[in-house]
């Protein structure tokens, strides 16, 4: 799969984007108690469902969308609003300075296994730098996108495979686990096959 992000989504070509929100996403805000509160980053947003998603809860101060993709953001804002969402055109590697430290939760949803294995360790940087101290990063990993017998593009991915051990390598340091669980919805054929945690940054 081409990680050309623009080209794809001018092209219709995003078999990633299921044209709704995330069903782990959706599982967890229907749960008593769980809600996301002040401003909350959704890095990787495409077309902006999780976005929009969370936003329709009313209960953050403002949900921001960001991705590299000019194309899917002009998509993410054509929809009705939900509440009090924006989009933004950034990498999360190079946030802007006014993104820095800003956000009292992380939401991402398979933007991880994207990323190529090699700048996984960046990317925990990243969002660890968009946190304000002990802020908490809610995410759901797709840990095996071939375990149904498809062969992988050259390369591996993306999607990218990860593995429980390696997350917990790569988030100790800066992160806190606080929590983690297999969904039970999911989109189809992904079920079982992603682990959402919920981390709180340790400063």
């Amino acid at each position: 799969m081409s990680t050309d992000w623009e080209s794809c989504y001018r092209a219709g070509e995003t078999p990633w984007d299921k044209g709704a929100p995330a069903p782990p996403l959706l599982e967890w805000l229907a749960q008593p108690g769980h809600r996301f509160e002040g401003a909350v980053l959704v890095p990787g947003c495409g077309l902006g469902h999780d976005v929009r998603a969370i936003a329709a809860t009313g209960q953050a101060r403002e949900v921001v969308g960001l991705d590299l993709s000019p194309a899917a953001l002009a998509l993410a804002r054509q929809q009705p609003p939900a509440g009090r969402e924006s989009y933004a055109e950034a990498d999360l590697f190079d946030l802007p300075p006014a993104f820095r430290g800003r956000f009292d939760w992380v939401f991402e949803h398979t933007c991880f296994c994207a990323i190529d294995p090699a700048r996984r360790a960046a990317d925990v940087r990243a969002v660890a730098g968009a946190l304000k101290p002990r802020g908490p990063l809610h995410a759901v990993f797709y840990l095996d996108p071939w375990a149904n017998g498809e062969p992988p593009p050259p390369g591996g991915g993306p999607p990218f495979p990860a593995s429980r051990e390696e997350i917990d390598d790569l988030f100790a340091g800066r992160f806190e686990r606080l929590d983690q669980a297999v969904p039970v919805r999911a989109y189809r054929g992904r079920e079982g096959r992603e682990l959402r945690c919920l981390f709180r940054r340790e400063s």
